[in-house]
C-alpha cells in the first residue's frame, strides 16, 4: 500500500496528516459543490473557493462516508492535509505532479511508464520533466501516486502540484497621512524621519528617469489604469489577466481592473512606476513602461510556471508583492527550475528576468528547517494563527530571485518584517504590529490608490499615505532594477543583483520593536535583518557603468535681457570633453510676464536645432524647469552626437509689451567615453 503519510517538495520528504474533516472538491465554485453535496446528502460549510475549479470545504459529520458519498457521484474529492501538529498549516493537493526522469531514460520506457500507471501529460517541460495527470483508471490521487514513481530508480524526482494560497505582503496602519514621498528622498530629519532613511531617487533620476525600452510588470490583483499616474505615451505596454481553464492551461485576456476586493495592485505600481506628470505621486522609474498582469492568489505550481514564462517574454523585471507565511512550503524542484532557468536566459533582452520578491510580513525566517520557536501572525483571511514547525517560505527562498525586506523612516526594521540568509536587500516601508500589541514609529508610504473600484486604502482619494508592507519595498527595488538597465542594458538579471548588493547603504539602526530570533548586525557586509543593506539607488545606477561613461554639468550665468518683438538673444556653453551623448537635460532659468510671447531653440555644435518652448503658456509668468528626454522626445535628437563644441540657446520674443531676462541655464548630459567600446 502506497502512503499519504508524506510527500515530496524541492527534494525534500515532507511529513504530513489528513485534516479531520476538511476536503477539495474539483468543482467551478462554491455554488456547484454545495449543490454536488446536497445532491448525495452530505452537509458542508466553510465552502470557499481557493483555486481555478478548486473548492475546499468542512464536512459536517463523518469525514470518509461523506467523501466515498460524493466519489460514487463522479466528483473529485481530495482531503486537505497539514503537518503533524500544526492545526493552521494546509496543503491541498491537485490531481496532477510534476515527474523528471533521469537523463538516460528513453523514451520508450517514459511511455510506458505512462500507459501503465495511466497517466496524462498536462505540459512536457523539457529535459525528461513532464507535468501529469491522473484518471479514473489511476486509481490513486496524484500524491501517492507521486510517491510511488519517486522510488522507482529511474526517477530523479516525482512532487505533487500544491496550490498555493498566496498572501498580500502589505497592511492599512492608523497612521497620519503624510504627503511627501520619504522612501524616494529624505534629506533631513523630521518626525518619524530619519535624515536619508530613503534611497535617493533624486540623485539617480540626475542619470535617468527610466526608459520606456525597460519594462517592468507588476504581478498582483488588479489596477486602476485610468489612474493618473500612469498615463503618458508609451507608458502601459501590455494588459494580461490570467487565469486557469480546467485542463490547467492559462489564458490571458486584457482586462485587468480591479474587482471586489482587489486594493493590492494599483499602489503597488505606482510606487514602482508613477509617472512624472506634475501632479500625484512619482514611482522609482517613472520612465520605465509598465506590464499590468492580473491572477489569482491561487494558482498551482504549474500555473505559475506559465505565468512566468508569459511575463518573462514581455517583461525585464517583474514585481512580486505576494508570497506564502510561516510553512513548509519548499518550491517544487519543476518550478524552481524554472525560475533558474529565466533568471539566465528568460526576460524580453535574453539577458535573464529580474525577479523582486516580497520577504513577507510575518515577522519570521525566511527558511529555516530546524526551526523550533513558536510564530504567531496573522493570515491573508486576517485570521490569528500559530505555526513551529519546519520554514521554507516558497519562492521567496530561491536562491536567484531578489528578496526583499522592509526598513522605516527611522532606518530601523519595519517590525513585521521577515528575515535570513536570504533576503538581498532591504527597502524603505511603513511599520507596524499585526497583532496590534503596540503602535510603532514610523512613517507610511505615499502612492497611487484605486478610486471607484470598491476596495482602497484612503476613501475619497486616488492617492494614500497608508501603504507599506514588503509589498511595498518590493516594487521600490524592482524600480531600482528598471533604473539600472535603463542606464546599461547590457547587464544581465545576476548582474543587476550583484549590483544592488555591492551598492546598499548599510548605516541602518540595528532596532526592532518586535523580538526577533537572530540578531540583525551586518557581519562581512551582510544582515539577517537587512540582507547587504537598504537600497540605494543613485549607487546602483552610477555603478550600471563605472568607467564607461561620465557626466557633463554645465551652467552659464547669461544675465541676458530680452528685448520685445524679433531681437533674438543668443547665449553660448563651450563644451571641451569629447564623448557620444546617452542621455541630455537642459535647465532653464528665465523671467518674462507673457511667456506665450517666447521662442526659444538650443543648437548643437553640428547644428541640430531643437526647438524647447514655442509660444505656449500665454499669459503665465516665467520659465523655470528641465526639459528631459522623457518629457520633450525632441531631445532625442542629440542622442548618439557628439558632446564636444559649441552650445547655443537662442529666445526670441516675437511679441511687443511684454519683456523679460535669461538669467541663467545648465546643460546636464551622460557621455560614453571610448572606453565604452
Amino acid at each position: 500500500m502506497v502512503n499519504d503519510n508524506y510527500f515530496w517538495q524541492g527534494g525534500r520528504k515532507i511529513p504530513i496528516e489528513r485534516t479531520e474533516s476538511d476536503i477539495t472538491l474539483q468543482t467551478p465554485n462554491a455554488e456547484t459543490a454545495r449543490a454536488a453535496a446536497d445532491e448525495v446528502g452530505v452537509s458542508l460549510e466553510e465552502v470557499n473557493q481557493v483555486g481555478p475549479n478548486l473548492i475546499r470545504a468542512t464536512v459536517l459529520g463523518d469525514r470518509d462516508r461523506s467523501m466515498t458519498q460524493l466519489r460514487q457521484s463522479d466528483n473529485v474529492v481530495h482531503h486537505v492535509y497539514r503537518a503533524p501538529g500544526q492545526a493552521d498549516s494546509e496543503y491541498l493537493i491537485t490531481d496532477s505532479f510534476f515527474i523528471k526522469f533521469k537523463p538516460e531514460t528513453s523514451r520508450q520506457i517514459i511511455d510506458e511508464f505512462l500507459r501503465y500507471e495511466k497517466l496524462e501529460v498536462v505540459q512536457d517541460l523539457g529535459q525528461n520533466t513532464l507535468l501529469v495527470q491522473v484518471t479514473n483508471a489511476t486509481n490513486r490521487n496524484a500524491l501517492k501516486t507521486a510517491n510511488l514513481a519517486a522510488s522507482r530508480q529511474d526517477v530523479e524526482y516525482a512532487e505533487p502540484n500544491l496550490v498555493r494560497q498566496l498572501q498580500r505582503f502589505a497592511f492599512i496602519p492608523a497612521d497620519e497621512l503624510f504627503p511627501q514621498q520619504w522612501h524616494l528622498h529624505s534629506p533631513r530629519n523630521d518626525t518619524d524621519l530619519a535624515i536619508e532613511a530613503g534611497i535617493f531617487a533624486p540623485e539617480a533620476w540626475e542619470i535617468t528617469l527610466g526608459s520606456r525600452d525597460i519594462v517592468i510588470c507588476v504581478a498582483d490583483d488588479g489596477f486602476d489604469l485610468s489612474h493618473p499616474d500612469f498615463q503618458g505615451n508609451g507608458k502601459v505596454v501590455g494588459k494580461l489577466n490570467a487565469f486557469e481553464s480546467n485542463s490547467g492551461t492559462v489564458f490571458f485576456t486584457d482586462d485587468v481592473l480591479p474587482k471586489g476586493d482587489d486594493y493590492h495592485g494599483t499602489p503597488c505600481a505606482g510606487v514602482a512606476l508613477a509617472e512624472i506628470n506634475g501632479q500625484g505621486t512619482v514611482g522609482v522609474a517613472p520612465g520605465c513602461a509598465f506590464l499590468a498582469v492580473r491572477f489569482p492568489l491561487q494558482f498551482d505550481d504549474a500555473a505559475m510556471i506559465q505565468l512566468f514564462n508569459r511575463i518573462s517574454r514581455e517583461a525585464d523585471i517583474v514585481s512580486c508583492s505576494w508570497g506564502y507565511g510561516p510553512a513548509n512550503a519548499p518550491l517544487s524542484r519543476a518550478f524552481s527550475d524554472v525560475l533558474s532557468e529565466l533568471t539566465r536566459t528568460g526576460g524580453r533582452r535574453g539577458k535573464g528576468l529580474v525577479i523582486c520578491v516580497a520577504a513577507g510580513n510575518n515577522n519570521c525566517p525566511i527558511k529555516d528547517l530546524d526551526n523550533t520557536q513558536t510564530y504567531e501572525f496573522i493570515d491573508g483571511n486576517r485570521v490569528r494563527r500559530r505555526y513551529s514547525g519546519p520554514i521554507d517560505r516558497w519562492i521567496a527562498a530561491h536562491p536567484d530571485v531578489i528578496t526583499v525586506s522592509g526598513s522605516t523612516s527611522l532606518k530601523t526594521r519595519s517590525a513585521y518584517s521577515s528575515w535570513g540568509r536570504e533576503v538581498c536587500v532591504c527597502a524603505p516601508s511603513n511599520n507596524f504590529d499585526d497583532l496590534r500589541r503596540f503602535v510603532p514609529r514610523g512613517r507610511g508610504v505615499v502612492t497611487t490608490d484605486n478610486e471607484d473600484f470598491g476596495s482602497d486604502f484612503t476613501e475619497g482619494s486616488r492617492y494614500t499615505a497608508d501603504f507599506g508592507g514588503t509589498s511595498s519595498a518590493t516594487p521600490t527595488v524592482a524600480g531600482v532594477c528598471g533604473l539600472i538597465l535603463s542606464h546599461n542594458p547590457n547587464l544581465t538579471a545576476l548582474e543587476v543583483k550583484r549590483l544592488l548588493q555591492e551598492t546598499a547603504d548599510k548605516d541602518l539602526k540595528i532596532e526592532s520593536e518586535t523580538p526577533v530570533n537572530e540578531p540583525g548586525d551586518f557581519v562581512d557586509g551582510f544582515s539577517l535583518w537587512f540582507g547587504h543593506g537598504k537600497v540605494n539607488a543613485a549607487r546602483a545606477v552610477k555603478s550600471a557603468f563605472p568607467e564607461a561613461e561620465i557626466t557633463i554639468d554645465q551652467e552659464v550665468q547669461a544675465g541676458l535681457e530680452i528685448p520685445d518683438a524679433d531681437s533674438p538673444i543668443f547665449s553660448k556653453i563651450e563644451i571641451s570633453e569629447n564623448g557620444a551623448i546617452n542621455d541630455i537635460r537642459i535647465a532653464l532659468d528665465l523671467t518674462h510676464t507673457y511667456i506665450g510671447d517666447l521662442r526659444i531653440d538650443i543648437t548643437a555644435p553640428d547644428g541640430t536645432a531643437v526647438t524647447l518652448h514655442d509660444h505656449k503658456g500665454n499669459s503665465t509668468d516665467n520659465i523655470r524647469m528641465v526639459y528631459t528626454v522623457l518629457e520633450l522626445p525632441a531631445l532625442r535628437a542629440f542622442v548618439g552626437k557628439s558632446i564636444q563644441g559649441t552650445w547655443i540657446i537662442s529666445v526670441v520674443d516675437n511679441w511687443r509689451m511684454d519683456v523679460g531676462r535669461l538669467n541663467s541655464w545648465r546643460l546636464l548630459a551622460k557621455v560614453a567615453t571610448s572606453s565604452s567600446s
